[in-house]
């Protein structure tokens, strides 16, 4: 469930792959790292159906499973930070991020359960451009090979 401000709620969705928490060991040249893609179902946003969706970038760890992610947290204090990494908040587009932190609160049933909140560019056009705060928490599917995605008929 997205929430934006006090009065806009999305639903999660599932559908075309569009969520995960994606986990990979790394090798001997990259690190372990984790990240995480958020779909929402349409809904009215001032008056006009969107689509939004939250993407953030791969980030390193030294956990050895997805399991161990438990706990773990990631935050970003600016939009420089989350422009340099290109995570971003999709309303009627790709915008960075002003500040978020996300935390994998559990792992159950190869879902995650993520908590997430900051300041998302709203309008990135509009001068200045528009901000609001958001919170998610949802459940995702947990991600480490491409067969993983059958576990969810996805």
């Amino acid at each position: 469930m997205l929430k934006i401000g006090k009065d806009f709620i999305f639903e999660d969705d599932w559908s075309g792959r569009r969520s995960s928490l994606m986990y990979s060991k790394g090798d001997e040249d990259e690190p372990a790292s984790w990240s995480i893609d958020i779909g929402f179902a349409s809904g009215d946003f001032y008056g006009e159906e969107i689509m939004p969706s939250l993407c953030v970038n791969p980030i390193d760890t030294d956990k050895e499973s997805s399991a161990e992610l438990v706990g773990e947290s990631f935050s970003v204090d600016s939009i420089d930070e989350s422009c340099e990494r290109e995570d971003s908040f999709y309303i009627y587009e790709h915008e960075p991020l002003v500040s978020y932190c996300v935390e994998v609160l559990a792992i159950e049933n190869d879902r995650a359960h993520i908590r997430c909140g900051g300041i998302l560019v709203v309008d990135g056009y509009a001068d200045p451009y528009t901000t609001d705060t958001f919170e998610i928490d949802s459940w995702i599917p947990v991600i480490e090979s491409a067969a993983d995605w059958e576990k969810f008929g996805l």
